[in-house]
């Protein structure tokens, strides 16, 4: 009965429209949205020419991956504004050669990954608001380290 009261209780409460949410199965849509964004948008400013073509074959890959590995192996976060999601950010687990210090401290090590806000709503710091979240998630599931690398000038504040 508790349960039934809490559960009715969270229903009647307002979602904040500028939100933080830890993703699960139903945000996919969501998240396969804005990696296929991301993707084209990459694909096309380095190669230059236009990748749309294969957005509807990237998003069904793109969600059976997520699929097989989300809250598993792949934890995201999206920040909506407005109830619009505008970032993401995910924390992958490495799964391929584990570098040395798994010998020392048998913690998991992972890496952040498909850091990605929409190109109207950048430069408003929802990246670096999304940071903390997954970096609590990274220490709640017992992630040892995590690491962040980029290429891009513009993001390395985050």
């Amino acid at each position: 009965m508790q349960d039934f009261e809490a559960l009715m209780k969270s229903l009647s409460q307002p979602v904040d429209p500028n939100r933080i949410v830890r993703a699960d199965l139903s945000h996919l849509d969501v998240i396969a949205d804005m990696r296929v964004a991301q993707q084209v948008e990459n694909w096309t400013n380095i190669l230059g020419e236009d990748f749309a073509v294969y957005a509807a074959q990237y998003r069904q890959v793109t969600v059976e991956y997520l699929h097989r590995r989300l809250n598993h192996s792949l934890f995201y976060v999206i920040k909506y504004v407005d109830d619009e999601p505008v970032a993401m950010s995910a924390l992958e687990e490495q799964d391929e050669l584990p570098p040395i210090t798994v010998c020392i401290d048998n913690k998991r090590h992972g890496w952040v990954v498909s850091v990605y806000t929409k190109p109207e709503h950048r430069g408003r710091g929802y990246q670096q608001a999304l940071m903390p979240e997954l970096l609590q998630m990274a220490r709640e599931r017992g992630f040892g380290d995590v690491t962040l690398t980029t290429n891009r000038p513009d993001a390395i504040h985050v």
